[in-house]
């Protein structure tokens, strides 16, 4: 099988799985939405070396708690992220067009406390991407990151969603357009896009064998094969709904 035809079956059931879960969306407590925003606040922070566990992100967010022990920085990012989530979903119901002001926005927030004084501002040092490739140099980002949006704004909308949100994601983490937080900013713009065509937010749980196959995904992409991290993010988006549906089961027998 080619990786299109496990692409176009991804999809595929990718959408069936979005038909069922709207049939249960009453189901979907306040309660349990927090725990599903803290688990992907853990998990995107995770990803980018936070030490913070699912518990002690679950203490920080819910009591305000800074534990000690743990950088502060780490403290803040967690509790930032989970209210970052929460200004994504009102982006989503407004159905905004994707913006550099807009991703600038998300920066600002996840770095308030933190390195406040660089928030929203493009990186002017060189970077290095998840697979060691060389970032785009600082001069050229403002006008790279005009570029994508353009395209993403313009192709997006004849995309399938999750296809739409794949493409979202790696093109910011292509460009690298921060100092810091670029991973967090390219999931969460990954997720505005999902939730504006009516998706749950997708999780990419903070593992090894999962990092494997981010990273080596996204290499591929950057290499001339983006159906492969494609068909990586439709593969997180069945496996993300699938939990969902699961735990939606389980909390009904309760």
């Amino acid at each position: 099988m080619t990786i299109n035809d496990s692409l176009d079956l991804l999809l595929a059931e990718i959408d069936l799985l979005k038909a069922e879960l709207q049939l249960h969306a009453h189901e979907i407590t306040p309660a349990l939405q927090k725990n599903l925003d803290i688990d992907y606040t853990h998990d995107s922070n995770a990803l980018e070396g936070s030490s913070l566990n699912l518990a002690e992100t679950d203490m920080v967010i819910r009591n305000g708690l800074m534990l000690p022990g743990k950088p502060m920085g780490e403290n803040l990012t967690a509790l930032n992220h989970y209210q970052t989530i929460h200004f994504i979903r009102d982006q989503a119901r407004e159905q905004n067009l994707l913006s550099a002001s807009l991703l600038q926005k998300l920066h600002i927030m996840l770095s308030r406390g933190v390195q406040h004084q660089i928030g929203g501002a493009f990186r002017s040092q060189e970077g290095r991407l998840i697979g060691g490739q060389t970032a785009p140099p600082p001069e050229q980002i403002a006008h790279l990151l005009e570029t994508h949006l353009h395209w993403l704004n313009l192709e997006g909308p004849f995309l399938h969603p999750v296809v739409f949100a794949a493409e979202a994601h790696f093109r910011l983490l292509s460009l690298l357009p921060f100092q810091n937080y670029n991973g967090l900013c390219a999931r969460l713009l990954m997720n505005l896009v999902l939730l504006s065509e009516g998706f749950p937010v997708l999780n990419i749980v903070a593992n090894r064998v999962v990092w494997s196959d981010y990273t080596a995904s996204f290499n591929a992409a950057q290499t001339g094969e983006p159906q492969a991290w494609q068909a990586f993010i439709a593969k997180q988006a069945v496996l993300n709904a699938q939990n969902l549906l699961h735990r939606l089961e389980h909390q009904a027998t309760i």
